[in-house]
């Protein structure tokens, strides 16, 4: 079992496809105290939590005791992990100190024009200063901490992930890249449901986004649907003041909270998630989309398809030069134009992690990596072919 929660309820960022930069805040605002945090790592460790996360929406860096939280942690036996936008540094040297298992730096560009659509009110070049720190840290404090440098996919910023992946790697850290989706739950619905609440910018970063909650998306997520979501039954997600939510995905935690999580053992709370007609309502509706799997795995084969074809319609539209407020759906056919044993013989690693299980194909290889690569043995930008649909 593992445990997210977020230390404190704000954020320094306003990401557009994120609930604190695109929802109405009406969760505590309030930093969780040290005694209480006490309490719940003691009970965590009785009931076998084996990770405790210091994040779910917000940014722990902002914690003026995150050393002492992470120290709490790793004093129990228990893993504990972080994740932070990395544009301040304010506490980072107390957190470093502390010895987390796990950092995880979330961010979704190389330069300052593309990070700051999908990082609103952040500064690449600062983050990329804090990186440095944060990797001369580690040396100088003999952490073992993790670093992860996690990269957001959109359709305007592939072309810079290969930069990012070079930069954190000549760093020590190690590097995966994901699709963005629309967060949190109760906004992907509005989309779904065609509701009239999306704001100005909430329809920007939908034009923005790999994977939007549109139809093609969500029928792909549905060919999934027999996918156990493990956001409820393998998650245990707090409020600032020891609440449980029912899940990470949601951002209302007073209308989904199921109880104080120290007045309840751990079956109570299970049983209260899969009872509580508010939760039950949510969760029917979430697996009847799919949108567990959309959360949970938007790298899952059918998506990611689904994904490169709206980035290289973005691509197309921009050689094109068509513009962006063009919104009919376009499609790139790349599968029907992607030749597998020209792509093996091209790559032989490629070729190599193929016949050793490590990608289902050649073509699985190609719209996780190969593209984003450039790698050798695929067909030209001029040779897709566009249609509307």
């Amino acid at each position: 079992m593992h445990m997210f929660f977020d230390i404190v309820g704000s954020c320094n960022l306003k990401c557009p496809s994120c609930p604190m930069g695109n929802s109405e805040n009406e969760n505590s605002k309030k930093a969780m105290q040290l005694d209480l945090f006490k309490q719940i790592i003691k009970k965590a460790a009785a009931e076998g939590v084996t990770s405790i996360h210091l994040y779910n929406w917000t940014e722990p860096m902002l914690h003026p005791k995150i050393g002492e939280f992470i120290a709490e942690v790793q004093a129990a036996g228990i893993n504990c992990g972080l994740s932070s936008n990395l544009n301040i540094v304010k506490n980072l040297e107390k957190a470093i100190t502390a010895n987390p298992a796990f950092f995880r730096i979330s961010l979704s560009g190389f330069y300052q024009e593309t990070y700051k659509i999908g990082h609103a009110g952040g500064d690449i070049e600062q983050v990329k200063a804090n990186m440095i720190l944060l990797s001369e840290l580690k040396a100088r404090l003999n952490a073992t901490t993790e670093v992860e440098v996690y990269y957001h996919r959109y359709v305007h910023n592939t072309d810079e992930e290969i930069l990012m992946k070079n930069f954190s790697e000549q760093l020590g850290f190690s590097f995966s890249s994901g699709y963005s989706v629309m967060m949190p739950l109760e906004k992907t619905f509005a989309v779904i449901n065609g509701e009239d609440t999306l704001s100005a910018a909430d329809i920007a970063i939908l034009k923005r986004l790999a994977l939007p909650p549109a139809t093609d998306v969500i029928d792909a997520a549905k060919h999934h649907g027999n996918v156990a979501c493990t956001l409820k039954d393998s998650m245990i997600v707090l409020d600032c003041e020891g609440n449980v939510i029912l899940c990470c995905t949601i951002f209302n935690q007073l209308e989904y909270s199921v109880g104080k999580y120290l007045d309840m053992p751990l079956s109570t709370i299970t049983h209260r998630k899969n009872t509580l007609p508010k939760c039950t309502s949510m969760c029917n509706r979430c697996t009847h989309h799919g949108l567990h799997v959309y959360a949970m795995y938007p790298n899952l084969g059918s998506l990611a398809e689904n994904a490169v074809n709206r980035i290289l319609t973005y691509k197309y539209r921009q050689l094109a030069n068509l513009p962006e407020e063009v919104t009919s759906v376009a499609k790139i056919s790349a599968r029907d134009q992607f030749d597998e044993e020209t792509y093996l013989n091209s790559n032989s690693d490629v070729r190599t992690a193929v016949r050793n299980g490590v990608f289902p194909s050649g073509y699985d290889h190609y719209i996780r990596y190969g593209k984003i690569e450039n790698r050798p043995g695929v067909v030209t930008k001029q040779q897709f072919s566009y249609t509307e649909i």
